[in-house]
């Protein structure tokens, strides 16, 4: 499961592959889709963040889809019904690791009290996109709202290892995390202050919000599945 900074390297690795096949120049794509070519090239760079207007705009300009097109990674959402879906991966036992999809309220309690009454649905998991053998402290929720656009869509799937905690202060660079508020699960960037955490939107609109320390931190987003347009 690529991160967020991977999936904006590929991205920018995309427009620059895209660019050289259509012998364009940084200065003619900021022509074409009329971005500030200070600005555009600080993009291209990695020195600034893409928001979900330049991501659509460069696109249509080259013809190319957000996240270029990675190595594909076994994965089968399924909406059965409670599981009774005949479609499921026939190798499901062996090959795919079966994790919960909870609504966020549940996602807020304990996961290890989850049970299959409060399960929506399943997903189920190649094993080789988890790098592990066991999804047992593994739960996915829904992104409700656009506070984390264009990184994680409203509808998106967010899986979550509920075992992840920072390591004192130090939060990984991008990195997501599910956080308990308002008797529910946010998605967001956070930041460690003393006792405080700080929840960091994507979406510039939306202010950063504090809340009390402690035992709040449900655990880190480690896949997210949700259309691309």
């Amino acid at each position: 499961m690529s991160n967020i900074h991977g999936m904006f390297k590929r991205f920018r690795e995309t427009i620059a592959e895209s660019m050289k096949a259509r012998k364009l120049k940084r200065a003619d794509l900021a022509r074409i889709t009329k971005i500030d070519f200070s600005y555009l090239d600080r993009l291209l760079k990695g020195k600034a963040r893409f928001n979900e207007g330049h991501i659509e705009t460069i696109c249509n300009a080259l013809g190319i889809v957000p996240w270029g097109k990675p190595a594909p990674v076994p994965v089968r959402i399924t909406y059965s019904g409670k599981f009774k879906d005949p479609d499921l991966p026939r190798k499901r036992e062996s090959d795919y690791l079966p994790v919960p999809i909870v609504e966020p309220r549940v996602a807020a309690g304990n996961p290890e009290t989850v049970t299959s009454e409060q399960v929506i649905d399943i997903v189920f998991i190649h094993r080789r996109a988890l790098k592990r053998r066991s999804v047992r402290d593994y739960i996915c929720t829904y992104v409700k709202g656009d506070s984390m656009s264009p990184v994680l869509r409203d509808g998106a799937i967010v899986c979550i290892d509920t075992r992840a905690r920072p390591e004192g202060k130090k939060v990984p660079k991008d990195s997501i995390w599910a956080v308990r508020k308002d008797d529910g699960t946010v998605v967001k960037h956070i930041q460690i202050q003393d006792k405080t955490i700080l929840l960091v939107s994507e979406n510039p609109a939306y202010d950063i919000e504090s809340i009390a320390g402690g035992d709040v931190i449900v655990g880190r987003v480690v896949g997210v599945w949700q259309n691309l347009v």
